[in-house]
């Protein structure tokens, strides 16, 4: 199967993930590829597709929680597929930018919308299929339309015909789409100012967020009118941990691997902060990063 998945682009046998999640977790799959381009994305899925290989497909890994078994199958990382071409305001970047990186480019093109997203970390697919952001601010502020890959054909949906909703999406739920390339309009800016911003963010989340730890983000998204992180804090989690899958001290909404967590205790420690809230609170925390189930 090598040969033939090499038409696509490049592939990685029996492969490490561990630097494919941001937990760290360590397990590998059978193969690894990284399209060259969309053209390849869509003849690798009909491929994988025909021939009833399992799949998935992977950004940064920065909010997934990958099983602790190999993966009998193929992981699909579109790292890339990254192009961004500029047309005036209108900016198209493919799925696999970091959401980082995009945020330079814009800034430096004197164009504003995305300093605010600048220090999540994560790639363009992926915080369009969970919509991420920050207070005040989320991905599809300035969203015009998305390139899909739907039953292995191209198709661009406008930014109305798309269900959205605080850190949720219709590809959330409907696992045939695949994002592979977005459209912004962007508003000119001050760099000065867009720099400012990305400094102030990116001293928030030190001074805030474990980001010496290898982390995968908040864990549960926000109830309406509260704070998930304050929530578990006030049932005495802080510092809880299964094994070395940690509630951290510095923000509890965020689950630390202290060295060699992995994914069944991180998956373990999720349902204890989940029963004692609901047991304390009467408040059901809705998990905002994804667990990947794998048979």
């Amino acid at each position: 199967m090598e040969n033939n998945l090499l038409l696509f682009g490049d592939v990685i046998n029996d492969a490490s993930l561990e630097k494919y999640n941001t937990y760290g977790i360590k397990t590998s799959c059978d193969y690894l590829v990284k399209p060259s381009n969309v053209d390849n994305l869509i003849e690798l899925l009909n491929y994988l597709n025909n021939n009833s290989i399992k799949y998935y497909l992977i950004g940064k890994g920065s909010n997934i929680i990958l099983p602790d078994s190999k993966l009998k199958g193929v992981i699909i990382s579109l790292e890339n597929l990254d192009n961004i071409k500029r047309n005036d305001n209108y900016i198209s970047v493919e799925a696999g930018r970091l959401l980082s990186s995009f945020s330079i480019y814009c800034i430096d093109n004197n164009l504003s919308g995305f300093e605010y997203l600048a220090t999540i970390p994560g790639t363009i697919g992926g915080a369009l299929y969970g919509n991420a952001g920050v207070k005040d601010h989320e991905i599809y502020d300035n969203l015009v339309s998305i390139d899909i890959i739907r039953d292995n054909k191209l198709i661009s949906l406008e930014k109305s015909e798309i269900d959205f909703s605080y850190r949720d999406t219709e590809f959330k739920h409907n696992k045939n789409d695949i994002i592979v390339r977005a459209t912004f309009k962007l508003n000119c800016g001050n760099k000065e100012e867009m720099e400012n911003i990305v400094k102030e963010s990116r001293l928030k989340r030190i001074n805030s967020q474990p980001l010496e730890y290898k982390n995968a983000g908040s864990v549960f998204k926000n109830p309406e009118g509260n704070y998930a992180g304050k929530l578990i804090e006030e049932v005495g989690l802080k510092g809880f941990n299964v094994n070395d899958a940690e509630v951290s001290n510095k923000h509890a909404n965020f689950i630390i691997n202290k060295g060699n967590a992995t994914s069944k205790d991180i998956k373990e420690l999720i349902k204890i902060i989940q029963k004692k809230v609901y047991e304390e609170k009467n408040i059901k925390l809705e998990l905002e990063q994804i667990i990947v189930e794998w048979d």
